[in-house]
Parts: C-alpha cells; sequence; structure tokens
C-alpha cells in the first residue's frame, strides 16, 4: 500500500468512526440492547466520544499515523473491555465484539505500516 492509499484508508476509517461513535455516545442503551453488549451506558458513551475525538485527526489530520495508532490502541482497549465483560457477565455480544475489534485492528495495521513508511520512513525529509 502506498502512502496516498493508505491516507485514504485513514479516512475511510474516520468515516466509519464517525457514525458507530456517534451512536454510541448518544444511543449506548439501544446499542448496547442491539449488540448485546449488556446495560453499560457510561462506559459506552466514554467509548463513543473517544471514537469520536479520533475522527478529525483520521479525516484530515496531515500526519495520519498518530490519528491511525491511536485508534489502534483504542480498538484492543474496547477489546479488553469487551472481554472482560464477556468473561464476567458471559454475554455473547462482547465475545463477538472483542473479535472483531481484534480483526479491524489487524487490518488498520497494514496502513499504519504503510502511514509510518511515507510520514517518518527514511524517504521523508
Amino acid at each position: 500500500m502506498d502512502h496516498e492509499s493508505a491516507r485514504r484508508s485513514a479516512a475511510f476509517v474516520g468515516l466509519a468512526t464517525l457514525p458507530i461513535g456517534a451512536a454510541i455516545l448518544l444511543k449506548p442503551e439501544w446499542v448496547g440492547r442491539t449488540l448485546k453488549l449488556g446495560d453499560h451506558p457510561v462506559a459506552l458513551r466514554v467509548i463513543g466520544a473517544a471514537d469520536l475525538a479520533l475522527v478529525p485527526g483520521l479525516l484530515a489530520g496531515r500526519r495520519r499515523l498518530p490519528w491511525m495508532a491511536a485508534r489502534a490502541g483504542l480498538n484492543v482497549a474496547i477489546a479488553a473491555y469487551c472481554t472482560h465483560l464477556a468473561r464476567s457477565e458471559g454475554n455473547v455480544g462482547p465475545k463477538i465484539a472483542a473479535s472483531a475489534l481484534v480483526f479491524a485492528t489487524a487490518a488498520d495495521a497494514r496502513t499504519i505500516l504503510a502511514l509510518s513508511r511515507g510520514e517518518d520512513g527514511p524517504s521523508r525529509r
């Protein structure tokens, strides 16, 4: 993946994160019920707000690498929280969410690597 493709990929992640983060922030009870995550509106609002905080950098940041890296870190943190929920409450939804977040983060790794080569790599002066 070249640098411009990686920038477009980061923007796509931002476009996907925008409605997801907004839904989680504004309708946490609905999201919790729909995804079978349990009744955790405060935690879901925090997750939604964190998602939305990343959107401007993913969509329009001059450097997108730190925003994609932050997104990957947030995904890992959310997956860990979902794993905790799955173990403590036994709901299937958090297991599915954690797995989806791990796969999304693995896919994002390709973008992160391409951005690191283009933004911070040796050819950049």
